[in-house]
Order: structure tokens, then C-alpha cells, then sequence
């Protein structure tokens, strides 16, 4: 299993004009650094082409999202805290955590996603095809969610811990062998 995202959320601790703090990062780092104002209360730069996106809001709420790794994940939160104290951005209430991590699984077969979800149970799980192409699990024993598709490949979401993502594919290569046996 790879980690292939991480995502984490934090506060400055206070207001923000996006569009002043957007054109001191773009001064500050001497390029037009990508910006995209999604509406006059939220923003998503990217400091370097390629790397995680920030997504700030007016009220200080930030994410970063896209990192490949948790330590490229704190990389990229230092970095944006250089970048903040560099433009003389005062952050008098600074919070940043880990809030989740996308893993991926391939199980190197295909699968029946109709016969796993009657498998599973309709009460925690969702096929409907015509809407998206995989099958949406939320293992009752664990706190993620599992995106089964035919291709046998599986998406965790939901978690930082490894292990608990670990765990729950698991028991779903569990279910697909008693599935496999009927």
C-alpha cells in the first residue's frame, strides 16, 4: 500500500485580505505565482509549480493538500510559515495539523463490485455506476473509506494511520475471499 496525498488544515489566528496577501506572495517570491480566487472569501496558490496547493480563507482557515508524503506535508506547512514571516504576515495564533492521508491499494485482480456490495451490505456500502464508477465502503470497524473499483484498485480516505488503513484492506481482501468461495 502507498501514500499518494496528504492533506492538513490549521488557522492563522486571524482575518485575511486574500487579495493583498496573494499579490505580497507573488512580489515576494518574483513570479506570478499560480492564484486562484474561487470567491472573494477564499484563494489557492501554490508557492512552486507542482507542489501541495494552499487554500487560504478570509478568516485565516488554511489547507494545504497535495503533498505525496507526510514529511513532505511538514515540509510544505514550514514553508508556508517562512513564506508568511517573510512578507510580514503577523500570525498571532498559529495551529496546523494532519488531518488526513489518501492511500492506495492495488489487489492485482478484478472485481465484481455488484456481488461485493450485496457482500458488504447496503447499509455500509453504495454502487451506483451511472453516478460514479466505484463502489463507496465505510467499514462499521474502522474510521475510513474504502473506493473499491473493477480494476481492483482501492482508494483510503479518511486517515492518517497507516495502520488502520492497512487494517481495513484487509478486511475487505477477507470478504472478496469468501466472496471468491461462493
Amino acid at each position: 500500500m502507498e501514500i499518494v496525498s496528504t492533506m492538513g488544515s490549521g488557522s492563522l489566528g486571524r482575518e485575511l485580505d486574500l487579495e493583498v496577501l496573494v499579490s505580497s506572495l507573488q512580489n515576494h517570491l518574483n513570479s506570478s505565482i499560480d492564484a486562484n480566487f474561487t470567491s472573494n472569501g477564499m484563494a489557492t496558490v501554490r508557492l512552486e509549480e507542482g507542489g501541495p496547493a494552499y487554500t487560504l480563507y478570509r478568516t485565516g482557515s488554511f489547507q494545504i493538500r497535495g503533498a505525496k508524503t507526510e514529511d513532505l506535508l511538514s515540509e510544505a506547512e514550514t514553508r508556508f510559515k517562512e513564506v508568511l514571516s517573510e512578507i510580514g504576515v503577523e500570525v498571532p495564533d498559529y495551529e496546523f495539523r494532519h488531518v488526513t492521508s489518501v492511500f492506495m491499494e492495488d489487489l492485482a485482480r478484478e472485481v465484481n463490485l455488484e456481488a461485493l456490495t450485496i457482500a458488504l451490505g447496503m447499509e455500509d456500502s453504495e454502487y451506483e455506476p451511472e453516478q460514479f464508477p466505484g463502489l463507496i465502503y465505510r467499514p462499521p470497524e474502522h474510521e475510513v473509506t474504502l473506493l473499491v473499483f473493477a480494476s481492483g484498485k482501492i482508494i483510503v480516505g479518511g486517515t492518517t494511520d497507516r495502520v488502520e488503513a492497512k487494517s481495513a484492506i484487509h478486511q475487505l481482501k477477507d470478504e472478496l475471499a469468501v466472496l471468491d468461495r461462493v
